[in-house]
């Protein structure tokens, strides 16, 4: 059995949509979805009384019910993934990354509203905290998408290992049969023969690395306005409306090009911002 899809969720239509992504992920590839709820702002007044170890506090029971409620109708439109659910109390990051540790999971599927930031527990830097620290590939799900698709994946590429390592990890997530899209944004005006050159060596290392065939790539300078250059955020925003990508993978090795994203705040526009899946890796 394929690992198990973790899901966050606060009972808003983001983590709904979130949820509903994952299933479609789950019957895709055959694999359960967990969904939990983390209680950041609740106290366990419950927690010191030993006397009876059956006690559950109401807001549980209430956080429970809704769970199984949010779920009935992403149940019934698919009756063959096996769906379960919890609740933790505690810091929202902290309590993810505990319930994500030993590897247990193959991603953690979280919704963001996809125009203006990351609306709901995921406010400020907790959804930062995760995205750095956990050894889970991280799936952010804008708002606006509700159907998955992975036709066209598009990997950021500047010819580091690990971008082999998210390439894998995306195949094991939604498996082979996609169409691999290398984004590389040419920031040193090197010669585009230099830069052919080295795509079609990487292409080739792909190749033999992961066995995916199915690949092309694009290269977009960064241009220059009257009174700014653009952004490496908008570069890539660009392309992925010009290339048609589904989903976008992105490394976070401390060397590589998720560190120099992270210096630009380029990655709350990719993660916060995008109208598209983002899956960042564990590296």
């Amino acid at each position: 059995m394929n690992k198990p899809l973790l899901v966050p969720v606060d009972f808003s239509d983001n983590a709904r949509i979130a949820t509903e992504y994952a299933a479609q992920i789950a019957a895709d590839t055959q694999r359960d979805v967990h969904v939990i709820y983390i209680m950041t702002e609740h106290t366990n007044r419950f927690a010191n009384a030993t006397w009876n170890k059956d006690l559950i506090e109401p807001l549980i029971q209430e956080a429970l019910k809704n769970l199984e409620e949010m779920l009935i109708p992403i149940r019934q439109k698919h009756p063959n993934v096996n769906f379960t659910t919890s609740t933790r109390d505690g810091v929202l990051a902290d309590q993810l990354l505990n319930e994500a540790k030993d590897d247990k999971y193959a991603a953690i599927v979280i919704g963001t509203k996809g125009s203006s930031g990351l609306d709901s527990v995921f406010i400020g830097s907790n959804a930062y905290d995760v995205i750095k620290t956990t050894e889970t590939p991280i799936l952010t799900i804008p708002k606006s998408v509700t159907n998955y698709t992975k036709n066209n994946i598009g990997l950021l590429c500047n010819f580091k290992n690990g971008e082999l390592e998210v390439l894998k990890q995306a195949i094991a997530l939604f498996g082979s049969n996609f169409h691999l899209q290398l984004i590389h944004i040419n920031r040193t005006d090197e010669t585009v023969e230099s830069i052919d050159q080295k795509l079609r060596a990487w292409i080739d290392l792909i190749i033999s690395e992961t066995g995916l065939d199915d690949i092309s790539y694009t290269v977009k300078s960064q241009a220059y306005y009257i009174k700014y250059k653009e952004t490496i955020a908008h570069a890539i925003q660009q392309i992925l409306i010009d290339e048609s990508v589904d989903i976008l993978l992105v490394t976070k090795g401390r060397k590589n090009f998720f560190n120099y994203i992270f210096s630009e705040n380029i990655s709350k526009e990719l993660a916060f911002q995008s109208k598209i899946p983002n899956l960042f890796a564990r590296i």
